[in-house]
């Protein structure tokens, strides 16, 4: 049986989504600030991705009713976009009592600009960059727990 690497699985999904996370741990420490940002908000994108095939009972993002409807925010990597198909999701942050996953996902969504990042030739910030790995850590264990993957 040959193995084929589909990037819709939610298994890789989240695999990836743990991955990105690592390696924007140690580019942080190794004070690549931008690269760590950009694999971050990688980092929930995926998680995210593998969010929509549990709670639609698929084990493809391209077998959910998500993908099917709206195909083309399922391949872009705009957070917002994908939060919008988690009502479940959009909820939990709007009425945290805590404020600390609406503050994250806010700092998230005004830092993380894809092209920016991805064509970046400079090392980055690192006030900026401790900032946005921990909103990160937060959603993303958020993200996990909602699926029972923490780990």
């Amino acid at each position: 049986m040959t193995y084929t690497h589909n990037t819709f699985d939610r298994r890789i999904l989240l695999g990836a989504s743990r991955r990105r996370l690592e390696d924007a741990s140690n580019l942080s420490l190794a004070q690549r600030w931008s690269g760590s940002m950009y694999l971050g908000g990688y980092a929930i994108e995926c998680s995210l991705k593998a969010l929509i095939c549990h709670l639609e009972g698929a084990n493809n993002l391209q077998d959910t009713r998500s993908f099917k409807n709206q195909e083309q925010d399922m391949r872009s990597h705009q957070l917002t976009r994908l939060v919008q198909v988690l009502p479940q999701l959009q909820r939990a942050i709007e009425t945290d009592r805590t404020g600390q996953y609406r503050e994250a996902w806010e700092y998230l969504c005004t830092r993380w600009r894809t092209n920016e990042l991805r064509y970046w030739d400079r090392q980055g910030e690192p006030d900026v960059s401790e900032r946005f790995l921990q909103a990160v850590k937060t959603l993303h264990r958020y993200i996990l727990e909602q699926q029972g993957e923490l780990s």
